[in-house]
C-alpha cells in the first residue's frame, strides 16, 4: 500500500468485530483507522490505553487476576481495584 509504513489488526475471536490502523509515511502522528461490526474496537484500544496512561503506564506487575468457579476479574494494585473490561 503506497503510503502506509504499516499496519495494525485487531479483532474479536469470533471475527465479528475488527479494527485495521495504519500508519502513514514515517510521521507518528498521522493515522488511518477503519472499523466493523458490533464492538467499535479501536474505541476501545483508546479508552483502555487513556485508562493505562491515567494510571501512570502500570507495568505487569501491577496487575492481578481472581479467579473463581464463578467469575474472573482483572485488578490494578490490589484485588478491589478492578480493571474495566469492554464488551
Amino acid at each position: 500500500m503506497e503510503g502506509v509504513a504499516s499496519r495494525l489488526w485487531v479483532a474479536t475471536s469470533d471475527t465479528t468485530s475488527w479494527a485495521a490502523v495504519d500508519r502513514e509515511g514515517k510521521s507518528d502522528d498521522r493515522f488511518t483507522v477503519w472499523q466493523h461490526g458490533p464492538r467499535r474496537l479501536w474505541n476501545e484500544v483508546e479508552a483502555a490505553h487513556a485508562w493505562w496512561l491515567l494510571r501512570d503506564r502500570p507495568g505487569p506487575e501491577r496487575f492481578g487476576l481472581t479467579v473463581t468457579a464463578a467469575s474472573e476479574s482483572a485488578w490494578l494494585d490490589k484485588p478491589d481495584q478492578h480493571v474495566p473490561c469492554p464488551g
